[in-house]
């Protein structure tokens, strides 16, 4: 039977420096234990090696590896800013024409079915790299490369503005013409039954310091920078601007620079108040609020933007209050994850996801859409690409 290779990334700090998700415990073990553990058992002659940053070496990933016991587990520790390097380098043993199956340490639902079918599709067809539809929740998901492709990648991305790559080769891949890649064949449909199931196990491991949910409560922490720098495009320096569910507020200062006047407004009180104490500008108002009843007068703004919050809430009645408090002609901004099965989205703290064509006839039904706007990674977008992980929609009011 010939080896399988596979390469298990991790870490145990995320990109915000606090504790990656792969971390979490579920039965006493960290998923990125699980997850080895499911390749171990699933795939026989899999060769797994755990790949890390160097910070990491002698640390709780050391100790998923002796836990485990197995003479098909190895781990390469080393280069902590770049992941690309730390997978050719942790796959030197291997030639140009070997493929590895590439899993990240937190996708505790990998579908491993799919993974040997896309390792095969590689094979038959020569391919660069193998993927799952962007728009694919992440947790089930892996990615295929041939070795020599990322070679030739990690020699090749040197600008600034590229270094995105660096940590999701897969993308450099699919939109340069020298290579040649394909979107996963044959793919399944999930049932309501499995995806019940998985959502209920991802509520115990699946916390966001990001964004949490009591009920009706939404507070954001630390939203994400790249889908204001987008929304700034659209912002002008005489508009009156509401950024709903704006967390702590640095969308909130980015946006300011650019308007004339702009409420930032949260449901939760305590942090309205540290945004009121720590990040006031002459033309911020903060407000406590809530995105299905907004206290403020038909028609006020000339712009609304909404980050990560449709998916926390009632769809009717957050587009019934935006349409209300804007006025004719004004811009709505929004945000929401992007998932082909979002009726029953994994990630427990949110109610409903949506998928492109949902998210389209949705706001089709309130506003004119001007730009749709698919969000892979969370920083990478591509020209009349609307799929991703992410949307982001910009609507007009008539």
């Amino acid at each position: 039977m010939d080896t399988i290779n596979c390469i298990v990334q991790a870490s145990s700090k995320n990109w915000s420096g606090s504790k990656d998700i792969c971390m979490n415990t579920i039965k006493g073990y960290p998923v990125v234990y699980w997850v080895i553990k499911k390749i171990l058992g699933q795939i026989p002659s899999a060769q797994i090696v755990l790949v890390a940053p160097l910070f990491d070496k002698e640390g709780v990933l050391d100790n998923v590896i002796k836990e485990l016991n197995s003479d098909r587990i190895s781990a390469f520790f080393g280069y902590d800013s770049d992941p690309l390097n730390r997978i050719c380098v942790a796959t030197d043993n291997l030639n140009d024409d070997d493929y590895i199956i590439r899993i990240d340490g937190l996708n505790y639902f990998v579908d491993l079915d799919m993974s040997l079918n896309m390792l095969q599709q590689a094979k038959l067809n020569n391919l660069d790299c193998v993927k799952f539809p962007d728009a694919w929740p992440v947790q089930f998901t892996s990615d295929i490369y041939r070795v020599g492709a990322l070679r030739e990648v990690n020699g090749m991305l040197f600008r600034e503005e590229d270094q995105i790559y660096r940590v999701h080769p897969k993308y450099y891949l699919f939109n340069h013409s020298a290579f040649n890649c394909k979107y996963a064949e044959e793919i399944p449909n999930y049932g309501n039954d499995y995806l019940v199931d998985c959502r209920a196990t991802l509520h115990e491991i699946y916390s966001e310091e990001r964004t949490e949910v009591d009920k009706n409560r939404i507070w954001v922490g630390c939203q994400l920078s790249f889908h204001y720098e987008l929304a700034v495009g659209y912002i002008k320096n005489w508009m009156k601007v509401l950024d709903i569910a704006c967390g702590y507020g640095y969308g909130t200062k980015m946006l300011a620079k650019h308007c004339s006047e702009i409420y930032g407004a949260d449901i939760d009180r305590n942090i309205i108040e540290y945004n009121r104490k720590n990040n006031g500008s002459s033309n911020i108002k903060y407000h406590v609020e809530d995105v299905t009843t907004l206290s403020y007068d038909d028609n006020e703004f000339d712009a609304v933007t909404s980050m990560e919050t449709l998916e926390h809430v009632d769809a009717p009645k957050y587009f019934e209050e935006l349409y209300r408090v804007l006025k004719p002609g004004g811009i709505l901004i929004l945000s929401t994850p992007q998932n082909l099965f979002g009726r029953i989205p994994i990630t427990s703290v949110h109610v409903r996801e949506y998928s492109m064509t949902e998210l389209e006839e949705l706001c089709k039904n309130y506003f004119t859409i001007k730009k749709f706007i698919g969000i892979k990674q969370g920083r990478i977008v591509f020209p009349n690409d609307p799929y991703g992980n992410n949307s982001m929609v910009v609507c007009r009011k008539a």
